[in-house]
């Protein structure tokens, strides 16, 4: 599992301070793309504070990288057109698609900040690009390549960008499991004895609402968000069954 830097009581203080910020301008605050981790952290860190509110979004449905706004008492919550995210499109032959790495890489080559670009959708001739006005600016006047494919860049969504933004989609599976605890859950979803699911997770390969978790014995509740290296990102439902043996059967939504 990829190591970061992350700090939530850094990620609080950057909250508290658009929350400052909105009151005192009497406006609303966005902040850059926030990454899963962020969003789930910034909803249980905002949730029923009073004197705001609260709104997220990408640009469309189907993007998981959103902004957040933040507005005062009074202004309502900030509707989708009021936030500064631009779109591109970034066009290549069909024999050239390149993938999501090739082109984000290649933003980061113009030395644009990761929180200024959101999700990248790759289509079969072109790939829709949701970004803030800066990255806007930068790689359309900067991006002719990506890799070694000689690329085109456009302001807006052409036909094909916009049929690249396809949403998430979700295969359901079911998991019988001992009980809650982390160590039963995973060895329901890989197949692992119990053992080596506890081996696993200590290994740093499981993460639990998007921050890495090494305890084995800690409880998976439903609504939370699990990550499994090797095995995927699920989502566990509300339908849970004790079966006549005790034991758990579990609906999980797999992401596809």
């Amino acid at each position: 599992m990829i190591k970061d830097n992350y700090s939530r009581d850094a990620f609080a203080a950057r909250l508290g301070d658009m929350c400052s910020l909105a009151e005192k301008r009497g406006s609303t605050v966005f902040s850059a793309f926030l990454n899963d981790r962020e969003q789930y952290d910034a909803q249980i860190l905002l949730g029923g504070l009073h004197g705001v509110s609260v709104t997220f979004w990408g640009g469309d449905e189907a993007c998981s990288r959103r902004m957040l706004a933040v507005s005062p008492e009074g202004n309502g919550e900030a509707e989708h057109g009021d936030f500064p995210i631009y779109t591109l499109t970034v066009a290549y032959r069909k024999a050239d698609r390149p993938d999501h790495r090739a082109v984000l890489g290649s933003f980061m080559g113009l030395g644009i900040e990761r929180d200024t670009v959101g999700d990248i959708f790759i289509g079969e001739s072109a790939a829709a690009v949701f970004c803030t006005k800066t990255a806007h600016d930068v790689i359309l006047d900067g991006i002719v390549r990506v890799g070694r494919v000689g690329v085109s860049v456009s302001d807006g969504l052409s036909g094909d960008a916009a049929n690249a933004v396809r949403p998430v989609s979700f295969v359901e599976i079911t998991v019988n499991a001992a009980s809650e605890r982390a160590d039963c859950i995973v060895a329901g979803i890989t197949g692992l004895s119990r053992e080596k699911a506890a081996a696993y997770i200590r290994s740093g390969s499981f993460m639990l609402n998007y921050a890495e978790c090494v305890n084995i014995s800690r409880n998976v509740s439903a609504g939370d968000v699990l990550t499994l290296r090797g095995y995927g990102k699920f989502i566990v439902s509300e339908d849970v069954v004790t079966t006549k043996k005790g034991r758990l059967r579990l609906t999980l939504k797999k992401y596809a």
